[in-house]
């Protein structure tokens, strides 16, 4: 399964799970029914990050889903979740630390550990 089909299939389970018609999600979120129903499809995966909000909105997505949903969006389109782009950006000490991080060719367990720390 590719990861554009697998990103099409989880808004298809997700607007299933809520009872709403691809006419009802789409007109609620601001796009045309064949779009959505090819991002379900897996013919499209790219849609804006506004209208991937609001889709995680309208499907009323916990925190995992929407990671989730941002995750197989960035698979899908060989790019870096969206959540993490916005993080990235607005603190400049995290870009300092990935390139220490790549400097000293962190390793699994290095990111393990750190992760470890942060949960304390």
């Amino acid at each position: 399964m590719t990861d554009k089909l697998r990103f099409g299939q989880f808004i298809s389970e997700k607007r299933i799970q809520h009872s709403m018609t691809k006419q009802e999600l789409s007109r609620q979120i601001g796009i045309s029914t064949a779009y959505l129903s090819q991002l379900e499809s897996g013919a499209r995966s790219n849609p804006t990050i506004e209208v991937l909000d609001r889709m995680i909105n309208k499907l009323h997505l916990d925190e995992a889903e929407t990671h989730k949903i941002y995750d197989l969006y960035a698979a899908s389109n060989d790019t870096i979740s969206p959540d993490i782009i916005t993080y990235l950006k607005s603190n400049n000490i995290v870009t300092k630390a990935i390139r220490k991080a790549q400097e000293n060719s962190a390793t699994e367990k290095d990111w393990l550990d750190f992760i470890d720390q942060l949960q304390k």
